[in-house]
């Protein structure tokens, strides 16, 4: 049996944990640049604020109405997921995190998986404040399935499984985990619309609409196990860090201090996974959406002379990179910085006629990630990366992080 612990309406759930006034009170979070709304209460879902709505188009809505808004707390969110999958971990020798809030459980050989459920469910409610809903299965695709049906339930928790044909006759095909809009029309058309009718159709009609990717989630939904537990994730290819920023930058030194502090951020993903990096990718761009003002977009591409995890060697070659690509003149509103090319650790092939890296730049960047880790990234860092950084995103209406930063801690006034 397996299960999908998922958090329900994870960010507006966080920010509710740290202000017990804010439940039953409609609640949006936003995006990037207090952008769009990427999370809501189910009380803002009732006055039809859609997921994904631009702020600008909703704010008098949200106004007029009452409802709390905040920026992405991406801090807090992070350290609230941790503990909640730290909680999950204990009741389930297999655990896969699949994204931020939710993660599969492997609950084989537990003879009444649906009464642990309820116990999972009370246990994270009580030791994070976080609601989750728990969906069980026998597979992963009828978990997922089932999640979506236990989060309409008062208890919270669902199993579903392949003799529920009454059930399943009335979800639409729609909600199929990996259905998305155009395999969907695609399966209308033929007359499949729901997920009863997908799992009866012929196997050689299923395969020809969405191939052998789609043929397998027929399987799983039938009860044949064809996606397996992965407790650990698969290193990635390539990793990415960029974002827009929260005003127009102009300046090389601005862009120079973002490009610094993306290359020290993509670089410490890949030294999490134990990866190293082959080449790297830098590229910056204006705002398309500024008819009014002259645009302009590059990108540059470099390949170490061998491969790298090393933070002040990324650094320096993405300030680089930034300087050949970079144009006088223009806003630009958004930069980012690629690692290219990620080989393990220990499996790259070293330079015949130079010392394998730098030993003492090598200690060096080892002692700053130690420091960064258990103080917090304001504990140490590179002079590259700047102090004020005015060009960071704007998240004016973001709440304190109450758990990764000591200037930020909940204080009890008596």
């Amino acid at each position: 049996m397996i299960a999908l612990a998922d958090c329900n309406n994870f960010y507006v759930s966080c920010e509710r944990v740290f202000n017990p006034a804010l439940r039953n009170r409609p609640v949006i979070v936003l995006s990037n640049n207090d952008g769009c709304a990427v999370a809501r209460s189910n009380e803002a879902k009732e006055l039809g604020i859609p997921m994904g709505a631009p702020y600008h188009q909703i704010k008098r809505c949200c106004e007029r109405n009452g409802v709390v808004v905040f920026s992405s707390n991406y801090e807090l969110y992070g350290d609230m997921s941790r503990r909640v999958t730290s909680v999950l971990a204990r009741f389930a020798p297999e655990l896969e995190i699949y994204s931020i809030d939710e993660s599969f459980l492997n609950l084989k050989g537990v003879r009444a998986p649906l009464l642990l459920s309820h116990r999972i469910r009370k246990t994270v409610g009580r030791w994070t404040g976080i609601p989750i809903s728990i969906g069980l299965g026998k597979t992963k695709t009828l978990a997922k399935l089932a999640n979506r049906l236990a989060k309409k339930k008062k208890t919270g928790c669902f199993e579903c499984h392949t003799g529920q044909e009454e059930t399943l006759r009335k979800i639409p095909i729609d909600d199929i985990w990996g259905v998305g809009r155009r395999l969907s029309i695609r399966l209308h058309r033929v007359g499949l619309t729901t997920v009863q009718d997908f799992i009866k159709a012929p196997a050689s009609m299923i395969r020809s609409i969405g191939g052998v990717t789609l043929e397998r989630t027929q399987r799983e939904l039938s009860g044949i196990s064809c996606l397996e537990m992965e407790e650990v994730p698969q290193p990635r290819k390539n990793t990415c860090s960029s974002r827009s920023f929260g005003r127009s930058v102009e300046s090389l030194d601005e862009l120079e201090e973002a490009v610094a502090n993306y290359a020290v951020k993509a670089t410490r993903k890949i030294r999490s996974e134990g990866s190293l990096a082959s080449a790297i990718q830098v590229f910056i761009k204006t705002n398309r959406f500024r008819e009014d003002q002259e645009q302009y977009a590059n990108v540059q591409t470099l390949a170490f002379d061998e491969p790298t995890d090393d933070l002040i060697r990324v650094v320096k070659n993405a300030k680089s990179l930034l300087r050949s690509i970079y144009r006088k003149g223009y806003a630009y509103k958004k930069a980012g910085v690629l690692l290219l090319d990620l080989i393990p650790k220990g499996a790259q092939q070293g330079l015949l006629f130079e010392e394998h890296g730098n030993p003492r730049q090598r200690e060096f960047v080892d002692a700053v990630e130690e420091v960064a880790a258990r103080y917090g990234e304001s504990g140490a860092f590179l002079a590259a990366q700047g102090i004020n950084k005015k060009w960071s995103m704007r998240r004016e209406m973001r709440t304190p992080r109450y758990t990764t930063s000591w200037d930020e801690i909940p204080v009890l006034k008596g």
